[in-house]
């Protein structure tokens, strides 16, 4: 049983921006089923210009804290892994779910090695 310290927790809340990109719509007929699910509860067109920017900030946030993670055990792939998937999701629609899956990929990794690092390597 390994203690529970801040690099744990903070490499779990790594996942979440991963996790909201999966939310995102991913082709026309999706953005369609979005816009009118999000008018049924109320909100109009404009909500898709608040959640663009939140889901950015999420993005990069999860991003962060898995290089500042990943940056104390000097690892390199976990953060490239994370770096590829953010650019997907922010800057190339038709592959967002690859990125998304790349970003929660990179964060899961990224917590699994910081426990081994907390238990001093062992498996």
């Amino acid at each position: 049983m390994s203690p529970a310290g801040p690099a744990p927790r903070l490499a779990s809340w790594a996942s979440l921006g991963g996790f909201g990109t999966l939310l995102l719509p991913k082709c026309p007929l999706c953005l369609a089923a979005y816009g009118g699910g999000l008018t049924a509860l109320g909100l109009g067109p404009g909500a898709q210009r608040l959640l663009e920017p939140l889901l950015a900030a999420a993005v990069l946030v999860s991003f962060g804290l898995v290089l500042v993670l990943s940056v104390r055990r000097r690892d390199v792939a976990t953060p490239l892994l994370s770096a590829l998937g953010a650019v997907l999701v922010l800057g190339v629609p038709p592959l967002r779910t690859a990125g998304a899956l790349l970003l929660v990929v990179a964060a899961l990794v990224n917590g699994v090695l910081c426990r081994r690092a907390l238990d001093g390597g062992r498996a």
